[in-house]
């Protein structure tokens, strides 16, 4: 009979063995994050419940707002992206923003701040203008 603390190293060591698959794999698993995806004949869409995502915004710029955040060093949040929104811009920019090197890309991110700032403001957690670097949460 197995101890608890092997059972608890044996848990630990499958979850990690999980994660390090995933990782190699490239798969990303968008129903961890609320995404549904829909097949039709002619068209392929995806659906995400941001309601969540929306409150923290709220949330983060009142806290912000009233001096409740510690001062950042470094990079700098300027939004909270639902996935939905990634894909939306892959698909009509066609530039994949989860791409390593196009995340170093200072002019291609500071072309989605704009479009976030243009399109999304909703999910801004700073005020348009504000310095940041190219810092986003998923």
């Amino acid at each position: 009979m197995k101890t608890l603390d092997e059972l608890r190293q044996e848990a630990i060591a499958e979850l990690e063995a999980e994660a390090r698959a995933e990782k190699e794999s490239g798969i990303y698993n968008l129903s961890d994050h609320g995404v549904k995806a829909f097949e039709t004949e002619d068209h392929f869409s995806v659906e995400q419940d941001i309601s969540a995502i929306l409150a923290d915004v709220k949330e983060e710029r009142e806290m912000r707002s009233e001096g409740l955040m510690k001062a950042e060093k470094g990079t700098r949040k300027f939004a909270t992206i639902p996935l939905t929104h990634i894909i939306e811009y892959q698909n009509t920019k066609g530039i994949d923003i989860m791409d390593a090197e196009t995340s170093q890309n200072k002019q291609e991110m500071a072309k989605f701040r704009m479009w976030i700032e243009s399109e999304h403001p909703y999910l801004m957690v700073r005020e348009k203008g504000t310095r940041y670097n190219k810092s986003i949460a998923l």
